[in-house]
């Protein structure tokens, strides 16, 4: 297996690094959040553990914190270089293109997706069911945007299979984000939300709404084009409500660990490699199946001719001429 190489877009400049994109026999596009970026320092992120069956080189426009409905307004309005590595005229056919989206939409909805003075032993019930609704609607709409930009007429990448992960179990610890697993920069992002819900519904509740989000992903696969969503769920070891910092497979409250993504980057890289592998078979099958083409039988003719040319020219320079 080949382990992927992975460059940023301002890489991109170097001659260097564009040979070696070119020689990679596969070429992959990704776009996302910090699981795909850093939830962390030093960086560790999805997208450094996979490898393929064959060379593969990912360009990396992933952002930490960015929800899909920012990726899919910028995309539409052709503001940021994901829309023009797609859709651009001239743009590079991709194999692939990786997405990793809609944690962060439910990050930033968390509050309002919230009931306050609600009693009941039940998760679900501290949820209210019509900002879920909007919530899935949004995800729905926003990778419905992005499907559509890379198949509208002209696009150089249309039909180009999307590749999408959901988000795996975690639990609401309070872990922040750290420098070195010492100084505290960001987070937690849970556990802040969850106060007026018992304790000990944490893990379930934030497990239901996780399952929820895979459901509205998973919908996506049958209803869109080309859209494959891979499920890492129940991958990864759950944390304890106590942990505060780096514990087994997460690294903080919302982010794996290096060998949490170690885990996971095999499932995803699998259901890809294996699907690409499928396709360039099936490519390669229709290619021996179809009839010579026109302009090859043509080839073949006037190649023919040339041959006789060159045969009569000989013999006219090596016989003598008739007197």
């Amino acid at each position: 297996m080949h382990t992927a190489w992975i460059v940023g877009a301002h890489q991109m400049q170097s001659r260097r690094t564009r040979a070696r994109l070119e020689r990679s026999e596969l070429k992959i596009l990704a776009k996302g959040d910090s699981w795909f970026s850093t939830g962390s320092f030093p960086v560790c992120n999805l997208l450094q553990q996979m490898a393929f069956s064959r060379s593969a080189c990912i360009v990396n426009l992933a952002i930490p914190g960015d929800p899909v409905a920012a990726m899919s307004q910028r995309i539409e309005s052709g503001e940021d270089e994901f829309s023009r590595q797609v859709g651009a005229p001239g743009a590079r056919r991709w194999d692939a293109i990786l997405l990793s989206g809609g944690g962060n939409d439910l990050i930033d909805a968390l509050p309002h997706l919230l009931r306050e003075e609600v009693e009941s032993e039940r998760a679900s019930d501290y949820v209210d069911p019509k900002a879920l609704q909007g919530l899935e609607q949004s995800i729905r709409a926003s990778y419905s945007r992005i499907v559509a930009f890379r198949d509208r007429a002209g696009s150089p990448n249309r039909g180009v299979p999307i590749f999408v992960h959901t988000y795996d179990y975690t639990a609401p610890s309070g872990a922040p984000a750290r420098l070195y697993n010492l100084l505290a920069i960001s987070g937690p992002w849970l556990s802040p939300c969850m106060q007026g819900v018992p304790r000990h519904l944490w893990t379930a509740l934030s497990n239901y709404l996780l399952d929820r989000i895979a459901q509205t992903l998973c919908s996506l696969a049958q209803a869109l084009p080309g859209f494959i969503v891979v499920d890492t769920r129940g991958t990864l070891c759950a944390v304890g409500h106590e942990t505060t910092r780096r514990c087994g497979d997460w690294e903080n409250e919302i982010h794996p660990s290096r060998a949490g993504y170690r885990k996971l980057a095999p499932r995803f890289a699998a259901v890809v490699d294996q699907h690409l592998c499928s396709r360039s078979a099936a490519a390669g099958t229709l290619e021996g199946a179809l009839p010579a083409s026109q302009p090859q039988a043509n080839g073949r003719r006037i190649g023919a001719n040339m041959r006789r040319m060159l045969r009569a020219r000989v013999q006219a320079a090596v016989l003598p001429s008739t007197p």
